[in-house]
């Protein structure tokens, strides 16, 4: 069965004993990303962020990406100790003392990495999704549902509701936590939560006097135009404004 690219990192990482943690301190993210990684949340890899990936975990980017097999550790297995061999008894001495210096130098690195960066704490965040209430919507009184993150600077914030689909991406992910401040003033492209004719959208909300565009980040999304003269007979409410977002991470 073919690999994912995700199972690829995963599986690469843990052959390595590597946590999420250390390998996201090795290519300057976070663990929620090296987690996205690995559950192809993420359907393309950046390209900066291949090179220093495959740096990390011994392997190729082509590897990773699914389209070569990972020779390059047998192959150079090989040249080394081809290059050894020819080498007389005195520096093959020298050279098994400084790999095994290396060695030992390459695991105190990562047991220190490790030790330095010790999981996080996780904050628990309850999530309301919008229900049908009559002609509006009620995001109080019904169920929540548990999310968690380890970020520990979250914006204060009202309620939280998650994200559907794609038409925000890249800034706002399939799934991802939504952090509201309900009520709104001076609409001018900031993102907020929509309640329109049955449906509930997250949007840049622009106001002109006479319409409201919602517009999606995702430019395959073309504008949705509200008039103030339709509102009148059709509900229509500014749940309130995205104040900050997070990709949740499994407890």
């Amino acid at each position: 069965m073919v690999k994912t690219i995700g199972e690829r990192i995963k599986e690469l990482r843990t052959k390595l004993n590597l946590s999420a943690d250390d390998l996201a301190e090795l290519i300057g993210k976070n663990r929620s990303t090296i987690y996205r990684y690995e559950n192809s949340n993420i359907e393309k890899l950046p390209v900066p962020i291949l090179e220093p990936l495959a740096k990390a975990l011994q392997t190729t980017p082509g590897y990773i990406m699914g389209i070569a097999e990972d020779t390059s550790n047998d192959i150079l297995t090989d040249k080394i100790t081809s290059t050894v061999t020819k080498l007389n008894e005195e520096n093959q001495n020298k050279t098994y003392q400084y790999a095994k210096n290396l060695l030992h130098f390459q695991n105190r690195t990562v047991q220190e990495v490790s030790i330095k960066y010790k999981p996080k704490e996780l904050t628990e965040i309850l999530v309301t999704e919008k229900v049908a209430a009559g002609i509006g919507y009620s995001y109080s009184n019904n169920e929540v549902t548990s999310f968690y993150t380890d970020r520990e600077d979250l914006m204060q914030y009202d309620m939280a509701t998650r994200v559907f689909g794609d038409s925000m991406e890249p800034e706002l992910l399939d799934g991802d936590i939504i952090l509201l401040k309900q009520g709104y003033d001076n609409v001018n492209g900031d993102i907020y939560v929509i309640d329109y004719d049955g449906k509930s959208y997250v949007k840049k909300l622009y106001n002109d006097g006479n319409r409201f565009v919602l517009k999606s980040i995702n430019k395959k999304y073309s504008d949705i135009i509200i008039y103030t003269s339709d509102i009148q007979d059709t509900y229509f409410n500014i749940v309130g404004k995205v104040v900050d977002s997070f990709t949740p991470v499994e407890k």
